[in-house]
């Protein structure tokens, strides 16, 4: 069927100065009368209905063009807007939360520590503290023991990173986490006797007497950093 700008607009669902730019742009197929009327067919309904729904996702004009002249397929753009997206998301996500925790706990120094801080940097920061402390630990110890800041971190994940940020760097507790290990150790030997109610006494007595509460707290962060269930005081 033969279509005025109008009929075809109101059909498609946008407005007629649209119809009149994308047709100049080239996206769709016009035909002119005598007059110099602009005509259109039913595909240029389709083509324009297409175009506000790319339009909608946010897709630019040239990448709607290359999809209509079957230069790029609709699945590969999609997968591509999709991906792209995500990252955004993430970032966004990743704002929201230093936004929200900086309007409940205002620090220019946290400001700094999130923004500045790389993916690497904190990795090192973790790993320095776990070396220093642990010393050659089994490598399932400390995975267990290593928070990872995930890109989507929410606000109560970038609380407990700034938390655990300040906790790692604190000497004392660096020191207290080491004779924590060497009296591990030493009450362990090589085949640490789980089963014996005595040695359970004798090592929470040890994390109560060589590492304190800060010990559990140190398990506390890392669990909301990573989305664990939160460890229980006997076990941690």
């Amino acid at each position: 069927m033969d279509h005025s700008i109008g009929a075809v607009a109101r059909l498609a669902g946008v407005s007629v100065k649209a119809v009149r730019h994308y047709s100049d742009l080239g996206l769709l197929t016009v035909r002119r009368t005598a007059a110099g009327h602009r005509r259109y067919d039913d595909n240029a309904v389709v083509r324009l209905r297409l175009i506000r729904t790319l339009r909608a996702l946010d897709l630019d004009l040239p990448t709607i063009h290359a999809v209509l002249r079957d230069e790029r397929s609709l699945a590969e753009v999609a997968a591509t807007h999709a991906d792209a997206l995500a990252i955004q998301i993430r970032t966004l996500r990743r704002q929201h939360a230093l936004l929200t925790v900086l309007a409940n706990h205002p620090s220019l120094e946290d400001v700094y520590l999130m923004t500045e801080q790389s993916e690497q940097d904190r990795r090192a920061l973790i790993a320095d503290f776990l070396s220093t402390t642990l010393g050659d630990a089994d490598p399932a110890v400390r995975q267990n023991l290593t928070p990872v800041l995930p890109d989507d971190a929410d606000p109560q994940q970038v609380e407990a990173w700034l938390e655990l940020t300040a906790l790692v760097s604190a000497p004392d507790f660096r020191d207290s986490v080491r004779r924590l290990a060497v009296g591990y150790r030493a009450l362990a030997g090589d085949d640490p006797p789980w089963a014996d109610p005595a040695y359970r006494s004798r090592l929470i007595e040890l994390r109560r007497t060589e590492a304190g509460p800060h010990w559990h707290r140190y398990l506390e962060l890392v669990a909301v950093v990573n989305g664990w269930a939160p460890p229980s005081r006997i076990a941690g």
